[in-house]
């Protein structure tokens, strides 16, 4: 930043890696260009995230954020397995496992624990079905959304671990549909909140 002299920064297309320096250039006083830190933090807080996902009417898994592997255990008891495990503040990657029973939570647990975790954890219902990935533009009336890709892996695997193809080859025009009708929900909710 001291060499480039940037007008800003753009953190939402650099995945979890950029997202992460958003503070430390908000501190150093570069402006965060696009999407506001407080939406990326919106859509990264499970609670913010399920209140916005609340008010658009828009369904998701069941879910329970645990500070302990017995919590975890608790809650993935309540939800049944299987059930995604993973940290907060992570979409995906290292540290996201698919438990199908409370031996696994544990060991989860401790492969989450061995880095500092700042952030509780969060045990989702996990749910077999095809995963996709939707990218779109807002610019506060307009809504671009230029794809739609279909994960050819299943349903769980980090979007930057999977391998996806564009566009995707075996959506329903209703599962579409349906895909873009969510998709502008979330937008037009976060340009309220801008």
């Amino acid at each position: 930043m001291d060499v480039e002299k940037p007008d800003g920064a753009v953190v939402q297309f650099g995945g979890q890696t950029a997202i992460k320096l958003t503070e430390a250039l908000m501190k150093m006083g570069v402006p965060i260009l696009g999407t506001a830190a407080e939406d990326v933090d919106a859509a990264e807080d499970r609670e913010r995230f399920d209140a916005i996902l609340e008010e658009c009417s828009i369904p998701r898994p069941a879910g329970h954020t645990v500070f302990t592997a017995e919590e975890a255990k608790a809650a993935a008891n309540m939800l049944g397995y299987p059930v995604l495990v993973r940290p907060s503040y992570v979409l995906g990657g290292q540290g996201m496992q698919i438990a199908i029973s409370d031996e696994d939570i544990d060991e989860f647990i401790g492969i989450i624990n061995q880095i500092a975790q700042e952030h509780p954890i969060l045990v989702d219902k996990y749910i077999m079905g095809k995963e996709i990935e939707v990218d779109a533009i807002c610019d506060g009336s307009d809504i671009l959304i230029p794809g739609i890709m279909q994960h050819i892996e299943r349903t769980g695997i980090h979007s930057g671990d999977s391998i996806s193809v564009y566009p995707a080859q075996d959506l329903t025009r209703h599962n579409i549909d349906t895909i873009v009708e969510y998709t502008e929900k979330l937008a037009r909710a976060s340009m309220l909140r801008a």
